[in-house]
C-alpha cells in the first residue's frame, strides 16, 4: 500500500525571504572558504582544520564566513518551518538550531594552532571546539530530509537531499575517524580534507533546501 503523503502550507513571502538569505549566506561561505585557500596557502587545506584559517592575515574573514553559515542554517530551520509536521522534523529542527548555536561559537571564539596539545589549549580555543562539536548538521539534515519528502511539494528533491544527506554523514564520520586519540595531528592525518568534505556536502544540503523553498513560493506553495 502507498504511503500517504503529508499535506503542508503553501511557503509564505517571510519563509522564502529567509529562504534566500540561506542561499544567499550558503553561497558566500562557500566563495570565502576557496578564496582563503588561495590568501592563506600557508594551511595545507588536505590536514589543516578550516577553522586555523581565522589564524591567518585574514583570519577575520573566517570567523565572517562561520557566521555566514551559522546564518544560512538559521534561514532553512526558520523557512522550513511551517512544511514540518513530524515528531523527527521538530527534532531535526532543534538539532539544527543547536547547530546554528555551535556554529556561532566557532565564529566568535578562534581556534587554537593545530600543534597545540589539548592540555595547553587557550579559553578561546576551548569554547571554539565547544562550539564545533555541537554542530551536528549531517544528522538534522537526515531527519529533516526524511520528514520534508513525506509532503508533495518536496518530493522531487528527495533524491538531492538523500544523496547530499549521506555524503555529509559519511564524511562526518570519516573525519571523525580521522582525529588522532592523542590528539596530535600532522600532514599524514587528513582531518582537514575530510573536514572540508563535510562542511561542503552541509552546505549542498542548506542550498538544495532553500533553492527548493524558493521555487515553490513561486509556484504557490503545496
Amino acid at each position: 500500500m502507498a504511503k500517504l503523503l503529508v499535506t503542508v502550507k503553501p511557503v509564505s513571502a517571510n519563509a522564502s525571504k529567509f529562504a534566500f538569505g540561506s542561499v544567499l549566506c550558503g553561497t558566500l561561505f562557500v566563495l570565502i572558504l576557496a578564496s582563503l585557500h588561495v590568501l592563506e596557502p600557508e594551511f595545507d587545506p588536505t590536514w589543516r582544520f578550516i577553522s586555523e584559517n581565522a589564524l591567518g592575515s585574514v583570519g577575520w574573514l573566517m570567523q565572517v564566513a562561520f557566521g555566514l553559515l551559522a546564518a544560512a542554517q538559521i534561514g532553512v530551520a526558520i523557512s522550513i518551518f511551517p512544511q514540518i509536521r513530524s515528531i523527527t522534523g521538530y527534532i531535526g529542527l532543534a538539532i539544527l538550531a543547536i547547530s546554528a548555536a555551535g556554529v556561532l561559537i566557532a565564529a566568535v571564539f578562534v581556534t587554537d594552532p593545530i600543534s597545540v596539545s589539548p592540555e595547553a589549549a587557550t579559553f578561546s580555543g576551548k569554547m571554539h571546539s565547544i562550539g564545533a562539536m555541537l554542530d551536528y548538521t549531517p544528522v538534522a539534515a537526515l531527519l529533516l530530509s526524511l520528514a520534508l519528502t513525506r509532503s508533495k511539494p518536496w518530493r522531487p528533491v528527495r533524491k538531492r537531499l538523500l544523496v547530499s544527506t549521506g555524503i555529509a554523514l559519511v564524511a562526518m564520520l570519516a573525519f571523525v575517524l580521522q582525529i588522532p586519540q592523542d590528539g596530535r595531528f600532522g600532514p599524514d592525518i587528513l582531518a582537514g580534507l575530510f573536514g572540508r568534505f563535510l562542511i561542503i556536502a552541509d552546505i549542498a544540503w542548506l542550498l538544495i533546501v532553500g533553492v527548493h523553498a524558493l521555487k515553490l513560493r513561486k509556484q504557490g506553495g503545496a
